[in-house]
């Protein structure tokens, strides 16, 4: 993984844990770590080929 994939991922889920951490509603929570799982389970090999 490069430095720019790196820097990608951390602000995706820089972004997702704010909205976790900062929103009230528990729907946006629930999505917030939603969306982070699949972000995280994209980048796992033994996960992507699972989800192409």
């Amino acid at each position: 993984m490069t430095q720019t994939e790196m820097m990608k991922l951390g602000m995706a889920l820089g972004i997702c844990f704010a909205a976790y951490k900062f929103v009230g509603n528990p729907l946006v929570k629930t999505a917030a770590l939603a969306v982070g799982g699949v972000i995280v389970a994209r980048k796992v090999p033994v996960l992507t080929d699972a989800l192409a």
